[in-house]
């Protein structure tokens, strides 16, 4: 029997190489497979699965409310195995999976409504499936709890990312969809990676615009591209929140925190006069008068900077309409002259006066 197995292995083997049949067809056949997992079912065969399904899924959910966790569980995974194309199969797999969760498996539970919101997109289950998937990832990235021996976090970052854009990318027209989207640019902008953070940010903005979900990206995004801009001198960055803060302000007017952003927009102007201002400084130090006009001319089209008047100050310098000021030289006569002749003469010299013998100052009239 085991050299008659071999042999039939063999020449499927070769036949599936050869092209003779389709490899699916040999490596798929009953042989490695379950053939009711397989074959395609008639309406009669499927009708009888469903009953029988029915059936054993009535004394799972009998096992459940009777407090029989373990025979409840065991229940829901036969009927998993054995009729999963049927909604009781399903229900089923519900039904595990939630019991999963309340043993406080919730990683594992995760995965049981993953499959299920991929396989039975029609079943009654699932937005709660998405719903429980979303609170499942949402607790483990609040929680206090430490990782094993107390070291690190109770699950890594990279699988929190991975949950959430699972949830967003099999579940996107629910409302679980841009909170996870959020959570990953939050988890992101934990992590320092700011690019990251600002890329998951506007997956949001872009896909669910006129939300609140929206609103919260785009002040995100401005804040970010502050923080890069801050640790930049290119001009490019402080553009890029520039524009991310009009975005916000245009698409948000009534937002409470657009008066924040235009404050903060002000800030930016002053920021980037600043950065002008010294580089005009720099070119008139380096004896390139033409290339300073450039960045103080700038400057005064922004008349309400607080370097506007700065800026016109060196223009008017540099153009010859304002005499520069002169820095205070030696004063005369308090440093020796070169070339002093020693005295030779008995002439008397009278000496300072000091503070011992020194007339009283007048007394101030009262």
């Amino acid at each position: 029997m085991y050299r008659l197995t071999r042999d039939l292995l063999v020449v499927g083997l070769l036949l599936s190489l050869t092209g003779a049949i389709p490899t699916h067809a040999f490596w798929g056949s009953s042989l490695f497979s379950r053939s009711s997992d397989k074959k395609v079912l008639n309406a009669e065969e499927l009708s009888s699965q469903e009953g029988k399904a029915s059936a054993a899924l009535a004394k799972a959910k009998g096992y459940e409310q009777s407090g029989k966790t373990r025979q409840a569980r065991d229940a829901y995974k036969a009927i998993i195995k054995d009729y999963s194309r049927t909604d009781a199969g399903a229900e089923a797999k519900f039904g595990y999976a939630r019991m999963l969760e309340a043993g406080g498996d919730g990683r594992k539970a995760f995965d049981q409504y993953q499959e299920l919101v991929i396989n039975y997109r029609n079943s009654p289950n699932f937005n709660d499936a998405v719903s429980r998937q979303y609170a499942i990832a949402e607790a483990l990235r609040t929680s206090k709890r430490k990782g094993f021996l107390g070291i690190g976090a109770a699950i890594q970052p990279s699988k929190l990312i991975e949950m959430f854009d699972k949830i967003s990318s099999t579940a996107p027209y629910t409302e679980w969809a841009p909170k996870s989207l959020l959570n990953v640019g939050y988890i992101r902008t934990d992590l320092g990676e700011k690019d990251a953070a600002i890329t998951a940010f506007k997956k949001v903005s872009d896909k669910y615009p006129g939300t609140d979900y929206s609103k919260e990206a785009q002040y995100r995004i401005f804040k970010l591209r502050g923080d890069v801009a801050e640790k930049s001198n290119s001009p490019l960055k402080d553009r890029a929140q520039a524009e991310a803060g009009l975005d916000f302000i245009n698409q948000n007017p009534s937002d409470q925190r657009t008066v924040e952003v235009k404050t903060d927009m002000q800030q930016i102007v002053e920021k980037e006069m600043e950065k002008q201002y010294n580089t005009g400084q720099f070119y008139e130090k380096s004896g390139k008068p033409e290339s300073a006009r450039i960045y103080y001319r700038e400057i005064v089209k922004n008349p309400n900077s607080a370097w506007a008047a700065k800026a016109q100050e060196r223009l008017n310098i540099l153009d010859g309409t304002a005499t520069p000021e002169k820095k205070p030289g030696p004063i005369s006569g308090l440093l020796p002259k070169k070339n002093i002749e020693m005295r030779t003469s008995e002439d008397t010299v009278v000496p300072l006066t000091n503070e011992a013998n020194a007339p009283a100052a007048p007394t101030p009239p009262r």
